[in-house]
């Protein structure tokens, strides 16, 4: 039986990287110099130290959250400090509220309340 996924994410800076999750709010719960381990609530990933432009702009991860305008706003806020990401404002989609963003790396996450159709 499957429990569980934590995908490996690419970075063009680990360390800008490794700070823009922190700021997020996730916590590292593993490190060495090539990977960190990030978790917060039921999801957690790796960031490496590796980059790929191909792999780094085709990723995309969804991850649900219950409270996307609170979320969207807090990344909101985290632009001044990180100029290179980007976000799209909250939509409805077929598969639930969500909004979109860009991190540091390029890698594409779409956060999404499901439960908000």
């Amino acid at each position: 039986m499957f429990t569980h996924i934590q995908p490996f994410l690419p970075t063009i800076d680990f360390k800008i990287s490794k700070q823009f999750y922190l700021d997020l709010g996730f916590e590292i719960v593993y490190e060495d110099e090539q990977l960190s381990l990030f978790k917060k609530d039921q999801i957690s990933f790796f960031i490496q130290h590796a980059y790929v432009k191909d792999w780094a702009e085709n990723l995309m991860i969804q991850a649900y959250y219950s409270s996307i305008d609170v979320l969207y706003e807090q990344v909101e806020s985290l632009k001044t400090h990180y100029p290179m990401i980007k976000i799209k404002h909250p939509f409805q989609a077929p598969y639930g509220y969500t909004f979109h963003l860009l991190d540091p790396a390029g890698v594409l996450w779409h956060f999404t309340d499901p439960n908000k159709k």
